[in-house]
């Protein structure tokens, strides 16, 4: 378990960080734009979520740092995770069809499979949600700490929601501890009726920048809708399908 979390953790701490038992406040521009998105996320069926590492602006060889594809059957979400940590070259490969939770980690010779029911099982369902299908904590705003707001009406009819954080205040939050310049960028989906856009919904985009300890970051998730239908596929690593050796990575 600990190989998991802390693949996870380094990635996306200042991004996705679980924050309960704190007390939100204070409204902004787009906040009800917000609003909804996280409401239709947690209202998905299926979902596709690529994290890339846009440090430094977008080119064409930016990194995956994580994805996962999920769908819900019934109550019981099923997934395949991949995490990656590019500066250590491990990566992290998980995947449950919701009778059976497989794992990788690099250096593994093979996948570990636990059965369910067995004592080191877990999975995720509509109430035990993993954070990527839960939309409070995918698409956190931190309300209390925005500093300004505002809405960019782009090409097309989409709006952009962007954020902008207050040092201090997005401080309060210990996984924010030494974060500063934090900002958020909401892409919003058109709602069609007919040819006529009618609304603004779910989050198709979102850029996370911030500096911490004098490097800047920066990570787009993009936010994809499959068929529900499809069934979840098990991602093999390039160590076990023979893509490259283990050396090489």
């Amino acid at each position: 378990m600990k190989k998991r979390l802390s693949l996870i953790y380094i990635i996306m701490v200042c991004c996705i960080a679980a924050l309960a038992g704190c007390s939100f406040g204070g409204n902004y521009e787009g906040k009800d734009l917000v609003d909804k998105a996280k409401r239709l996320h947690t209202e998905l069926e299926a979902a596709h979520i690529q994290v890339e590492d846009v440090t430094g602006g977008h080119n064409p060889d930016r990194k995956i740092v994580q994805e996962i594809w999920y769908r819900f059957q019934g109550d019981v979400m099923q997934y395949m995770y991949i995490g990656r940590d590019f500066e250590t070259g491990e990566e992290y490969y998980e995947f449950n069809n919701g009778t059976e939770l497989d794992t990788w980690h690099t250096g593994d010779a093979e996948w570990s499979f636990v059965a369910k029911g067995s004592e080191d099982y877990y999975s995720y369902s509509r109430a035990k949600r993993h954070y990527f299908a839960d939309g409070a904590l995918l698409l956190n705003d931190y309300p209390s700490a925005v500093r300004s707001a505002k809405i960019i009406n782009e090409v097309g009819g989409i709006k952009r929601v962007l954020i902008q954080y207050d040092d201090a205040k997005i401080s309060q939050y210990e996984q924010m501890s030494g974060v500063t310049d934090y900002s958020q960028e909401y892409w919003t989906d058109n709602i069609f009726e007919g040819n006529r856009i009618i609304d603004n919904g779910q989050c198709g985009s979102l850029l996370v920048s911030y500096s911490k300890d004098g490097r800047q970051y920066s990570y787009r998730i993009s936010i994809e809708t499959p068929d529900p239908a499809v069934p979840i596929e098990r991602v093999e690593p390039p160590a076990l399908s023979g893509e490259i050796t283990e050396n090489e990575q």
